[in-house]
């Protein structure tokens, strides 16, 4: 069941990724389009691409979190014997996890109350609370990814199944 439901989020991690990515796209290229050949631009097009971006780039870190293609610094645990190493990158792995709880939990606390607020974006007018909100969403999702993988390592198992980076 757990297999299942990683899959299908991610999934659904790589289409959103995807249509953020091909809309961002589209909207800075009419922006680049209509200021260059009819000297005439829509005021909110970088903003909104500024907000798909901080998307991309949490939403981003969950699907990198998947894969195991962060950036980690291993001099630690590479002289380590293979069930030492599992073991460190486990705890590594956990303490990640633990950070985007952390990361999650406030960033609730302030997507809601940018939303109490009723902020709007300067120049879209969009709910602030909408790019802020990528906070928690894309840290949820890497806090699960982190676990799962921490669960792994502990268990003895390499769940991105390169083991170069275990051996010396």
């Amino acid at each position: 069941m757990w297999q299942r439901f990683n899959e299908l989020i991610g999934r659904l991690e790589d289409a959103v990724v995807g249509i953020i990515l091909l809309a961002a796209t589209y909207v800075l290229f009419q922006g680049v389009l209509l200021r260059y050949l009819f000297n005439y631009a829509f005021s909110w097009t970088e903003e909104v691409v500024r907000y798909s971006i901080v998307w991309l780039v949490f939403l981003g870190g969950s699907i990198a979190a998947r894969r195991g293609a962060h950036i980690a610094m291993d001099i630690a645990v590479v002289y380590l014997p293979p069930r030492a190493k599992l073991f460190m990158l486990g705890v590594a792995a956990a303490i990640t996890c633990a950070f985007t709880l952390v990361m999650t939990y406030y960033g609730i606390l302030l997507t809601v109350s940018i939303w109490n607020y009723r902020q709007l974006s300067p120049a879209a007018e969009i709910p602030m609370a909408i790019p802020f909100a990528a906070i928690p969403v894309g840290c949820a999702l890497m806090a699960i990814r982190f676990l799962a993988a921490a669960l792994a390592y502990f268990r003895g198992t390499d769940p991105f199944r390169k083991r170069a980076h275990l051996e010396a």
